[in-house]
Parts: C-alpha cells; structure tokens; sequence
C-alpha cells in the first residue's frame, strides 16, 4: 500500500517535471565591432607642426571621416565596440509569459581627431581612449 507521503512527493515531483518541461531559458552574448581598430598610439607616432598627411594615412590607414575647413582639414577616427549578454526564462507554450530577464549592455570607443593646417601638416590631434574599460565577458 503506498502512503499519504509517498503520493505527496510523486505529485510534487510530477508537478516540477511539468513545470520544468513548460518553462523555456535561453542565453545569448553579442558583440559589435565598427570601424578599424586603432593600433598605434597617436602620441608616439604624431608630432605637432612635423607629421604630414601622408604619415598620417601610413599609419592610421583611411579616416571614418574628413572635413575640410577653411584653414585646413580634419581627420576623425572612431572604433566602437559593443559587449551585450541576455538571460531569459519564459514560458512559451501557454501564455507567453516572461518570467525573467536580465539584459547587460556595455558600449565603448576610441576617437582621434586630427587636425591639419592648409599645407597639410598636424595642427593638433585629440584622443579618447575607451575599448580598454570594456570588462571582458
């Protein structure tokens, strides 16, 4: 004869089994890259008043963008990396009911603007620096 107990727990093993089979999960982990990386640290490799276009191009290779202004042009450089990860656990079969989920985003870049005067030489150049402060995961 089975107990009171021991029907107890079947129904309730039963029961998570059901629940367990109902309920759907999933993972996901994307990663975004635009434009070229920038190799070179544009402090090394940049002098004021000496780097030309030309050096320039050599070792950054061709600008996002180029704008020219009335006392010379402007390269701008940009590398933009995105990091994300999901985490889902919904019930798809009966009600389509999201249970949990948990969504993290990081979103970095690098920018260099260089300026050049109307002969072609470097002005000035600004650098940001953000891929590092990616955490890995």
């Amino acid at each position: 004869m089975v107990s009171t107990r021991g029907r107890m727990s079947c129904v309730r093993l039963l029961t998570l089994l059901v629940l367990t089979m109902t309920l759907t999960w999933g993972c996901s982990i994307g990663r975004t890259y635009i434009g070229s990386e920038i190799r070179s640290d544009p402090g090394e490799k940049i002098q004021i008043g000496l780097t030309n276009k030309s050096d320039v191009l050599s070792v950054f290779g061709p600008p996002e963008r180029i704008t020219s202004q009335f006392d010379g042009d402007i390269f701008v450089y940009a590398y933009y990396r995105k990091n994300s990860s999901k985490f889902v656990i919904e019930e798809p079969y009966f009600t389509n009911l999201t249970i949990f989920s948990y969504t993290r985003v990081q979103e970095k870049r690098d920018h260099l603007v260089i300026l050049f005067d109307k002969e072609g030489i470097v002005k000035n150049y600004g650098y940001q620096r953000g891929i590092k402060d990616l955490t890995p995961y």
